[in-house]
């Protein structure tokens, strides 16, 4: 199924290629498992396919409200962004801890 095609399925029908596709990967899978998969590059189309359609399906629930997509996304930033300068500060705390005990030490 080529993209435009893909692109022109309802919601519904979406959903039932997508999982006809998972079908057909397992079935390959399990092919493949017991030596039966003669052509390799059908597991590589159907994982694409695959991904191709969940791409669609989240295209579309981005388009139904942008704003809520964009404000999630601002927030799981700002978190990472606050784990990264907490990280940072305890790894600074540390270095500094290591140089203060090796300072402290007595050679006799």
């Amino acid at each position: 199924m080529e993209l435009e095609e893909m692109r022109g399925l309802s919601a519904t029908d979406l959903d039932q290629e997508l999982t006809n596709q998972h079908e057909e990967w397992r079935n390959l899978r399990f092919q493949n498992a017991l030596g039966r998969l003669t052509g390799f590059h059908q597991l590589r189309n159907v994982r694409k396919a695959i991904a191709r359609l969940l791409t669609i399906q989240r295209e579309r629930e981005i388009a139904v409200d942008p704003v809520a997509h964009f404000a999630a996304n601002d927030r799981i930033r700002e978190r990472r962004r606050a784990e990264k300068a907490s990280k940072k500060v305890s790894m600074r705390k540390y270095v500094r801890a290591q140089a203060n005990r090796t300072t402290r030490r007595r050679r006799y």
